[in-house]
């Protein structure tokens, strides 16, 4: 009998706070958006423009360039124009409270129908699933690990985790769909919303609460079986997909908690500690169905988003304010070790007041049947600290020094070592070995002991680079 190729499940993801996927434009007031009596309408530009042509035509030629010319689109409408719905794409609820400015526009497709991006739940899923992955270990990313790079710090903790490279990533056969658009009308809203404590309020298209989205996860079956799951090292991988809705509610309840100790800490908004009080009760007290769980998407949900969130970065207090200096982390000053990170949330104002995180959801998973629990393979080796206890870091190098290491990287130009300070050293291609050498690999593998020596260690803009050889060293 042939395996089963695929496995589909119907997600409905319902809104419990207003949500803001954006497509990096800003939509200006006055030129694209026009507020009148408490709703803001997108202008169709095209429609408007011919309008605004057959008017000038009725009252002479020339009234074309005192009709269209060195006007914004605003001052072409009258009140009986807001009654053409052709000259509309949209129609928000809610009107700003200035008038001019720019405001972030909601993602949406051709039609300008609301829908959730596939890779926008994706990416939730697989910050969910690295969380679990590593709680179920009982293990913390080896933070020794780190690449030099900000943008790519954490490549090489995901690629121990999901995969090598993109092609044996295992959620690669986790595809999913976009959302079916929604059919409501009024549920896009103008929200105000505001860095708490202390920033400006600002304007974004969002999604209201209550919407209800429907689409669609195919798992792609075929890697996970036999021969195929042998190559791509995905065996006994599969298990943790079968985790999704479990883990799901277990990570809901380790950022719930997060979040209530961050503004009880800040003495409210009570609106905010009521809000998640309700999810609590969702999650602790079982108001949850078997196959739901919850989940934040989208803007506003700061760096608790990223893959690896500072519940699993933040192992030791000093440590991690370190992470926050070397890789720009943040641009909060006066920290203090054993400050909260990030000091601030993103709200939704109710009343001109501060009241509602944005993007949580509540994900129904029809179909779904728990699998078996996955094996947890204990962490090779002893996970090495960010600086050793008792040892010495970066600078506590010398040029000259002959030290023992381990290959943590290859790359074409060379490899990483980590030689127990902290951060690894670069042996540069060059360095690699007397005479000329083609391929890294052809004199070194990742897990090898070597011997290296030290050739400079240096500091720019906060950041250790070391650079080691292997050339002359016995």
């Amino acid at each position: 009998m042939m395996d089963k190729l695929h496995t589909e499940w119907a997600l409905e993801v319902k809104t419990l706070s207003p949500l803001h996927i954006g497509t990096g434009t800003e939509l200006v007031l006055g030129y694209d958006l026009v507020p009148y009596r408490g709703r803001t309408y997108r202008l169709n530009e095209d429609a408007l423009l011919n309008a605004m042509l057959v008017r000038a035509e009725e009252e002479g030629s020339s009234a074309v360039n005192r009709v269209l010319m060195g006007r914004p689109a605003a001052e072409l409408l009258d009140p009986q124009s807001f009654q053409n719905p052709a000259l509309f794409r949209y129609v928000l609820g809610g009107e700003p409270a200035k008038h001019e400015g720019k405001l972030p526009e909601q993602i949406k497709d051709v039609y300008d129908h609301l829908f959730l991006p596939g890779s926008s739940l994706k990416g939730a899923l697989r910050t969910l699933l690295a969380w679990g992955i590593c709680t179920r270990a009982r293990r913390k990313p080896d933070l020794g690990r780190l690449g030099p790079r900000a943008k790519y710090a954490a490549q090489r903790l995901e690629q121990e985790l999901f995969g090598p490279d993109p092609n044996r990533d295992f959620l690669r056969a986790l595809h999913v769909q976009d959302s079916v658009p929604l059919a409501e009308a009024d549920a896009l809203r103008l929200e105000q919303v505001q860095v708490y404590p202390g920033g400006t309020p600002v304007e974004v298209e969002a999604v209201r609460a209550g919407a209800v989205f429907h689409l669609a996860i195919t798992v792609d079956e075929y890697g996970f079986q036999g021969e195929a799951a042998r190559q791509l090292g995905w065996q006994g991988k599969r298990a943790w997909l079968g985790q999704l809705v479990a883990l799901g509610k277990q990570y809901a309840r380790q950022r719930l908690s997060t979040e209530v100790e961050f503004f009880q800490a800040h003495g409210g908004p009570q609106a905010a500690l009521q809000f998640y009080a309700a999810l609590v009760r969702q999650v602790v007290e079982g108001e949850l169905a078997e196959d739901e769980f919850l989940l934040q998407v989208g803007w506003g949900t700061g760096w608790e988003s990223k893959t690896f969130g500072s519940g699993l970065l933040r192992q030791n207090d000093a440590a991690f304010e370190r992470l926050l200096s070397e890789y720009r982390m943040t641009k909060e000053r006066r920290r203090e070790v054993g400050d909260p990170f990030p000091k601030s949330r993103t709200l939704a104002l109710r009343g001109g007041a501060p009241a509602m995180p944005l993007g949580w959801v509540r994900v129904k998973v029809a179909g779904f049947v728990p699998g078996e629990e996955p094996q947890v393979v204990p962490a090779r080796g002893k996970e090495r600290p960010v600086r050793p206890a008792g040892g010495q870091g970066p600078e506590g190098l010398r040029p000259g020094q002959v030290l023992e290491g381990e290959v943590r990287r290859v790359e074409e130009y060379g490899t990483f070592v980590d030689v127990g300070v902290g951060r690894d050293g670069l042996v540069r291609i060059s360095e690699l070995a007397e005479g000329s050498v083609a391929r890294v690999e052809d004199v070194v593998q990742v897990g090898q002991r070597v011997r290296v020596k030290v050739l400079k260690v240096e500091q720019r803009e906060g950041k250790w680079r070391i650079g080691l050889t292997m050339k002359g060293v016995e």
